[in-house]
């Protein structure tokens, strides 16, 4: 596995991402870096991961058609007492202050 570290690394992959997804993509990292500045950004299988003591706690990963949000099963931030059905990924089409504010709580969350 090559692992690429470092914010550069984590930057240039989200650049490759085709529009609108890209830009989505760049401030998606900065909402991470912002909400949990511990975190370690680096690339592995061609994927931005924000690691944390080796344990992968979120990443973004894009395609033609996507962008993908998403955190590690263990640490799942949106798990809900009770329910039976757990988001742990999600496709992002926009980021608005709402959005971005939930983002940022369950960044800060899963990082703690």
């Amino acid at each position: 596995m090559f692992t690429k570290k470092g914010d550069d690394a984590v930057l240039a992959k989200l650049r490759d991402a085709p529009e609108p997804y890209r830009e989505i993509g760049v401030r998606l990292h900065a909402l991470i870096r912002e909400s949990a500045p511990s975190l370690e950004p680096l690339v592995r299988w061609g994927i931005p991961f924000y690691a944390q003591d080796g344990v992968d706690v979120c990443y973004i990963k894009s395609g033609k058609d996507f962008l993908a949000f998403g955190f590690g099963e263990s640490l799942n931030p949106a798990r809900e007492e009770g329910a039976d059905l757990h988001p742990i990924v999600w496709n992002v089409t926009g980021l608005d202050a709402a959005t971005e504010a939930r983002l940022r709580e369950l960044i800060a969350r899963a990082a703690s």
